[in-house]
């Protein structure tokens, strides 16, 4: 427990610096603005493989996690306000998290010129690993928009550390900019490329010379829509751009992502499968390593408890498994009894009665599926270790034809029913982990909501960062669930998914509403185009100003599968200056729209 205030921590930070005025530094009133700067309030991990929330943070790329110091050996600038934890880069590299504070209260105190800020943390890495990490504010005026460039605290690097697993206090002060009435906090993990989990950071601390209400870690609000019934469906082993897109082997899938929203940048929490499905029904990971059934045993709460306990019926349907609860891996049909995660929870291991009448055969979802009462409020299907992709290939050709088939003929009986006609009933498809395990795929995913009672936007693609954790809350705000753990309780539900759909355009669309960006931050364009325009490989492509698509190259560029949606870049790699993004048509240069020009400031 740490037992300095963070205001008094970021005082010491800042008189520890030179060559600082001191009387300034030390003179904020403000407290800390920044909230979840310690990763305190997380349920943080002592496995260097798993993905954590990191409440109070919107993450913007990788999959950063909150880390315990119990992990490893650290030296840090002061043992008594290390606490328990610290944020980290992740197991898939570089990321980078953001965070937004409201200063406009203080807006007249500002704009006098005399109000300064403190912005200060510690910043570490691992070993000989050349990973550091970049901590920066940008000022934003009344309309969002930057003013003059961002604050960047000293970075601590390798030969800083002593090439040793070590944190190393940093700050800055400044007066804050006349006008400022947001600043925009962005920490980010970069040149993790060697290894994983190797850039820190802790007790970020934002504080200003003028009183500024205490901000409070709350909870993400939630815009997802209330429903009766849920189903989910988790595919194995398919890393994003093996499905999306290939609508010669998966054309089922593509018209689902076309049916409904597609979540463009989503990924498991962890290598390998059950940890994941474990995040959906439990909110954790909850085991270290590459451990299966029937040697996960987890004593925690999931969501068929919270189901029973506001009197919603649940059941998960088994493809192969025969009579209900029947624990003996058959290896002959590929079938598992972990496909369903919940064999893995004692409560339900450890009680025959209650297994057999939640966990069942999914020839079962037939018979149920022909009144809207006997339709569960939540159902798992999980189709066999062949047909979930995995032992058919792991994202093959051949396996996406064996999913996609498996897929159509299961759901299209979900589609028909009185559930789904009659009722408010939501779909989410998606899959455990990416194909490879290898750092660098990000195990990147598919994700595909689709619902009967047009809440979802339809045909909708979202860049917006979304893992596991955010599916498993989506799921309990769709049902009035509480949380089950401080991971799914922080993850911010699938919220853009349920945003009022727009009006078609009547010409291809391609817009910004931020032309000036700090470099390190993102910029993100809405992008929208129907009929014969539409296509799995229409891209925006990000060029130098004056460059035209075709007769130069991109600088970077992604794929736009869907109608209509919003797509983001990170701007690390872009030195400040002028730049114009395009969008264009199936793989070639024929644009739909652009140029739109923006630019990005020091």
């Amino acid at each position: 427990m740490k037992v300095m205030s963070k205001a008094a921590l970021a005082a010491l930070l800042v008189m520890a610096m030179a060559p600082f005025d001191a009387a300034l530094a030390t003179n904020g009133t403000s407290p800390n603005l920044i909230v979840g700067g310690d990763g305190e309030a997380a349920a943080c991990s002592t496995d260097w493989n798993a993905v954590t929330t990191v409440p109070g943070w919107t993450v913007l790329r990788g999959n950063p996690s909150v880390v315990c110091y119990s992990i490893a050996s650290f030296s840090t600038p002061d043992a008594s306000a290390q606490g328990k934890a610290f944020i980290a880069d992740g197991p898939y590299g570089d990321s980078a998290l953001q965070q937004r504070v409201d200063v406009s209260t203080a807006g007249a105190a500002i704009d006098t010129g005399t109000v300064t800020y403190t912005l200060s943390g510690w910043l570490g890495g691992y070993g000989v690993y050349s990973a550091h990490t970049e901590l920066s504010a940008t000022f934003l005026d009344a309309h969002g928009q930057p003013i003059g460039s961002a604050a960047a605290v000293p970075t601590v690097t390798a030969t800083d550390r002593g090439l040793s697993n070590a944190f190393l206090a940093r700050a800055i002060t400044n007066t804050v900019p006349v006008g400022t009435r947001a600043i925009s906090v962005l920490l980010r993990f970069v040149d993790t490329g060697a290894s994983y989990n190797i850039g820190y950071a802790d007790n970020v601390s934002l504080t200003l010379s003028t009183p500024v209400p205490t901000p409070t870690l709350i909870p993400p609000s939630s815009t997802v829509q209330a429903y009766d019934h849920v189903f989910i469906v988790m595919m194995e082993n398919t890393t994003y751009n093996q499905v999306i897109g290939d609508t010669a082997d998966a054309p089922f899938i593509n018209s689902l992502a076309n049916r409904g929203t597609l979540l463009m940048n989503s990924s498991g929490t962890y290598h390998p499968s059950d940890e994941n499905y474990l995040a959906v029904a439990g909110g954790d990971n909850f085991v270290q390593g590459a451990i299966y059934y029937p040697n996960i045993h987890v004593n925690s709460p999931h969501l068929g408890d919270r189901l029973e306990a506001v009197g919603k019926t649940w059941k998960a349907y088994e493809q192969g498994m025969g009579t209900p609860c029947n624990t003996n891996k058959n290896y002959d049909s590929y079938y598992g009894p972990d496909d369903a995660p919940f064999i893995n929870f004692t409560n339900i291991s450890n009680n025959l009665t209650r297994c057999q009448l939640h966990l069942v055969d999914l020839s079962q979802l037939d018979s149920d599926l022909q009144t809207a009462a006997t339709t569960p409020n939540f159902a798992w299907l999980a189709a066999d270790d062949y047909y979930d992709g995995e032992a058919s290939g792991n994202g093959s050709s051949a396996s996406l034809q064996v999913q996609d088939g498996w897929l159509k003929q299961t759901l299209q009986p979900i589609f028909n029913s009185p559930a789904w006609t009659g009722q408010r009933s939501l779909l989410i498809l998606t899959w455990d982990e990416s194909a490879s395990k290898l750092n660098s795929s990000g195990n990147h995913i598919a994700t595909i909501l689709v619902d009967s009672a047009g809440a979802v936007r339809p045909g909708y693609g979202s860049s917006v960062s979304y893992n596991h954790f955010n599916v498993g809350r989506t799921i309990e705000q769709a049902l009035g669930l509480a949380p089950l753990t401080a991971n799914d309780t922080f993850a911010t539900p699938i919220n853009d998914a349920f945003a009022p759909a727009t009006p078609p355009p009547s010409a291809p669309v391609l817009s910004t509403a931020t032309p000036t960006v700090p470099q390190g931050a993102n910029i993100v364009f809405d992008y929208a185009t129907t009929g014969a325009k539409q296509s799995t490989s229409n891209w925006v492509g990000i060029y130098s100003a004056g460059n035209t698509p075709g007769a130069q190259g991109s600088i970077i560029w992604q794929y736009v599968p869907t109608a209509n949606g919003n797509v983001a870049f990170d701007t690390s790699a872009l030195s400040p200056g002028n730049y114009t993004a395009w969008y264009l048509y199936n793989d070639g240069y024929s644009v739909l729209n652009g140029p739109v020009s923006f630019s990005v400031s020091p």
